[in-house]
């Protein structure tokens, strides 16, 4: 099941495929570390995709787009115990998958304006990914993105 929505900038897909729980096959050119569903693993997952993406004139944006993510699940995948990062060079896009293993509650859009904490995230993915969505399954769900230099 595919459901598209339309949205300022990035295009949004959500899709519920057979198969496993990723957004692309895996390549070769994947890299992929499994962190603990805690705040004090942010910044490690940001690391790594830094450390991935070396050189890469998309590193910056994924870094930053990871760490949304990353930070997502801890604040509201309460059920997940762990949040995989995969990075991947697809021609000269850079995809990213960040998936928990939780099954409480979906990704959701939240309008913020100026005055609000929090609730920009995904408005920060859509401004700055090429395309992104999500895959939802009963193992956990996974939010992706692509970025293009």
């Amino acid at each position: 099941m595919i459901a598209e929505a339309d949205m300022p900038g990035a295009s949004f897909t959500v899709s519920v495929p057979p198969g496993p729980l990723s957004a692309v096959p895996a390549t070769p050119a994947t890299a992929t570390r499994t962190f603990a569903r805690r705040a004090e693993e942010v910044p490690a997952a940001r690391r790594f995709v830094r450390e991935t993406l070396a050189g890469d004139p998309a590193c910056g944006d994924a870094e930053l787009l990871t760490c949304e993510l990353v930070t997502n699940v801890v604040q509201h995948a309460t059920d997940a115990a762990r949040v995989t990062v995969a990075v991947m060079h697809r021609g000269t896009i850079v995809h990213v998958d960040v998936i928990d293993d939780g099954c409480i509650g979906l990704p959701h859009w939240h309008e913020s304006d100026g005055h609000d904490e929090d609730g920009r995230g995904f408005q920060l993915v859509n401004a700055l990914a090429e395309r992104w969505g999500f895959l939802r399954e009963r193992s956990g769900t996974c939010v992706w993105f692509e970025i293009a230099p």
